[in-house]
């Protein structure tokens, strides 16, 4: 029987997530398809709910602006994702729907090769930063900035060894530093105007936006230090969302090498 999975999200049409879950179904010869289902009001994650307990969907991954909004439909939590708080994998066990958490083992697999560094820089407030605190709060112990447009919202994150600042004031200047972009690039902002008041010598630098190999944020440092996009998160994130729906370690076989140079032709080569 054809199984039913679906990205949840709002204006999310130019997604790779449909492209790397067809790949991973077709690899493992698993009968399933994988749409998107956008839904421009928070309103319609009741719909979703529906399919979800009428079978008509097997599970979902939540994206944004709905990691958070989703938690009060869930019946049961996974411990992790509640620690996180937020979900991005929603599946259905014994007439329950369960959330997961998967973004932070994408994110740990993303970073786990970038240098030594001694001290971190998180952009943005959105739910994407959530599983991105999580991991380095449970695995370092070197300082968390925060950095947003508007700090009030993210006061509750502060704590030991994590520190908010609001975009607007901020002068940082920090050395030998991880930096991270979590704002969407819908937001265009001026990097040439706020990186400079961050760090001046990182070691290494992320952007969770994807549809550029190298994004605009990235593009600041022109290959002077090890960069990422968001690619790594957002594969490593789906292939754990498949074993959990299928509640088994099916991705354990998947060539990541031969994933990425598919969804590099599709995507970047053209």
């Amino acid at each position: 029987m054809l199984k039913k999975f679906a990205l949840i999200g709002k204006d999310i049409q130019k997604s790779f997530s449909p492209a790397i879950h067809s790949y991973c179904f077709k690899i493992l010869s698993i009968k399933a398809k994988y749409d998107i289902i956008d839904i421009q009001s928070p309103h319609q994650m009741v719909d979703v709910i529906k399919l979800l307990k009428d079978k008509e969907l097997d599970g979902v991954n939540i994206t944004a602006p709905y990691k958070r909004a989703f938690l009060k439909y869930i019946d049961q939590i996974n411990p992790r994702a509640e620690s996180i708080g937020a979900v991005n994998c929603i599946h259905s066990n014994q007439e329950k729907l369960i959330g997961n958490n998967t973004d932070w083992f994408g994110f740990a697999k993303s970073v786990e090769n970038f240098k030594e560094y001694q001290s971190i820089i998180i952009l943005g407030a959105g739910g994407a930063v959530l599983p991105i605190l999580y991991y380095f709060k449970s695995r370092q112990n070197c300082p968390i900035h925060i950095i947003a447009r508007d700090s009030n919202k993210i006061r509750n994150l502060s704590g030991e060894n994590v520190f908010v600042h609001s975009i607007r004031d901020i002068n940082l200047n920090l050395n030998q530093c991880l930096i991270i972009n979590a704002i969407p690039n819908a937001a265009k902002i001026e990097w040439n105007n706020i990186i400079p008041k961050l760090t001046s010598t990182p070691l290494c630098a992320m952007d969770l936006n994807y549809h550029l190999k190298v994004t605009n944020f990235l593009n600041y440092y022109s290959f002077k230090i090890q960069i990422k996009n968001g690619l790594d998160m957002l594969i490593y994130q789906a292939l754990m969302s498949i074993d959990i729906w299928f509640n088994c370690n099916l991705t354990a076989s998947i060539n990541i090498e031969d994933l990425k140079k598919n969804i590099n032709e599709q995507y970047y080569d053209k």
